[in-house]
């Protein structure tokens, strides 16, 4: 960890931020595609991301790539490292006995009076995730960065299940100030593997998590304006990476969905769509800018600026690449799965977003790769 100082002028002069969407095990997309764009920079020792936020699985990896922010070409490959080898025991208990008596708790409590509730509930136990957080992520390399001047701000949201507002904890530069909007919040804060398991925390799937005195949950969850914390840190252009295809809906048969294919869609619901939404409105707002002369004296009175922005997705959907690997799972696991409609053809939009399998992931991850190395020209234009 290097102790060079770097002004503050030429930290602010260049604030790109980077913004990791949710999506579970889809996330592995963007360990590729910061490979590629590590690549197609030439390998840099410093990251050119001087901004960092990210929500659920994509705050786990925002956090993973601020603490390497002095060794970008170590911190993309190191990322790609650890989602390249990943088991859902690694994230999970897979023991259909776990399973059993987690499905079997969660059923039982239905029928008691909450005030009894003693822990939280979950279909899951996620223990293993966090043994696995503490010991790939260093967080005190995250405020050396910050120190170093060679990291502005890294920034996870997650949702308070007390209050039904999103929180987005942030941990940067001295001049960073809170902000509170409606249902939203930004507040400084020095994360922890916590704030990482709060933020992971699909609603139902694994258990809430308390900090302070609060219990938050997946920070996806009615996460309505996934840009605006990037923006509130002072980032003045975004690279955002999602997990699903910004493209309309192919037509489909109409068929009874399973519960399994009824949560697929609820996934989407918390982890893209809010997403999709926002970049549009930052389009919407790009394009009214560019249609008002500079010398107009409305431009200046308008509380809006023009954000340059590069948003790549993949191209093909992860939920037809998830049925493949099914298989791969471990077999009280894929049981589990059955008994509500996911296997191997049926249920692939939820499956896509906990198959913690390398073979699955490892696909994802040259998925990414391809998808920047084909926008190689449009991703240097973005930096120069």
């Amino acid at each position: 960890m290097t102790d060079s100082k770097v002004a503050n002028d030429e930290l602010d002069d260049n604030s790109a931020g980077l913004i990791l969407s949710g999506g579970g095990a889809r996330a592995a997309y963007q360990a590729g595609v910061l490979k590629a764009v590590n690549e197609i920079l030439g390998e840099p020792k410093r990251s050119p991301f001087r901004i960092i936020t990210g929500t659920s699985a994509g705050a786990i990896n925002a956090a993973a790539m601020a603490s390497n922010n002095h060794q970008f070409d170590y911190g993309t490959k190191r990322l790609e490292q650890i989602w390249s080898n990943f088991s859902p025991d690694q994230v999970y208990k897979t023991s259909l006995r776990t399973l059993s008596k987690n499905a079997f708790r969660w059923l039982w409590n239905i029928f008691r009076s909450s005030q009894n509730l003693k822990q939280p509930l979950s279909l899951l136990d996620n223990t293993p995730l966090r043994n696995l957080l503490e010991e790939v992520i260093r967080f005190d390399d995250i405020e050396k960065n910050h120190q170093a001047g060679l990291l502005r701000a890294v920034c996870t949201t997650c949702y308070n299940y007390n209050t039904g507002n999103s929180v987005s904890f942030f941990q940067g530069h001295p001049d960073l100030v809170e902000w509170k909007r409606f249902r939203r919040y930004g507040r400084k804060d020095r994360l922890t593997v916590d704030h990482l398991l709060a933020s992971s925390a699909i609603p139902m799937v694994f258990p809430s998590q308390q900090i302070d005195n609060a219990h938050f949950g997946d920070g996806s969850l009615r996460f309505l304006t996934p840009l605006s914390p990037a923006l509130h840190l002072g980032a003045d252009k975004l690279f955002v990476i999602t997990v699903k295809p910004l493209r309309g809906e192919p037509e489909h048969k109409p068929t009874v969905p399973t519960v399994g294919d009824i949560g697929g869609h609820l996934f989407d619901s918390i982890f893209i769509d809010s997403l999709e939404s926002d970049i549009e409105r930052l389009i919407r707002v790009n394009s009214l800018l560019a249609h008002i002369p500079e010398s107009d004296v409305v431009r200046d009175q308008l509380p809006l600026k023009a954000v340059d922005s590069f948003i790549i997705s993949p191209s093909i959907e992860p939920a037809e690449l998830a049925g493949q690997y099914f298989k791969n799972l471990p077999k009280g696991l894929r049981f589990f799965f059955k008994r509500i409609g996911v296997d191997g053809e049926d249920g692939s939009g939820i499956l896509s977003y906990l198959l913690f399998d390398k073979g699955f992931t490892r696909h994802l991850i040259e998925l990414g790769y391809q998808d920047a190395i084909n926008q190689k020209t449009n991703i240097k234009a973005f930096f120069e």
